[in-house]
């Protein structure tokens, strides 16, 4: 069990459903790390994100912390674009459907 495991084994008796409600954002928090992890990367802020963007910090914000439940595939392929980067995903079968098969 890593550190996260640990930290999301101890939320979830604090707050019963965290593990729930974690596992079923884990794409969008995978995601919106990945963002963060490339911005930083680069060196660049949020604010000078948000400008190269004409956007607010605060909106770069909610992005990375996957805080807007609405966030468009345009959006992030823009934010991918402001950063230098492209946006590909990959559609796979989430892991309990492939435990059923076996």
């Amino acid at each position: 069990m890593d550190d996260l495991d640990r930290l999301i084994t101890k939320k979830d008796r604090e707050i019963p459903g965290f593990a729930v409600a974690v596992e079923k954002r884990k794409g969008e928090l995978l995601i919106a790390a990945k963002l963060r992890e490339a911005r930083e990367n680069l060196k660049l802020t949020q604010r000078e994100v948000a400008e190269k963007w004409s956007l607010s910090q605060q909106s770069i914000s909610k992005i990375e912390n996957a805080k807007d439940n609405h966030v468009s595939i345009h959006t992030l392929n823009e934010y991918a674009r402001v950063l230098g980067y492209e946006l590909h995903f990959i559609l796979k079968p989430h892991e309990r459907h492939l435990q059923r098969r076996i």
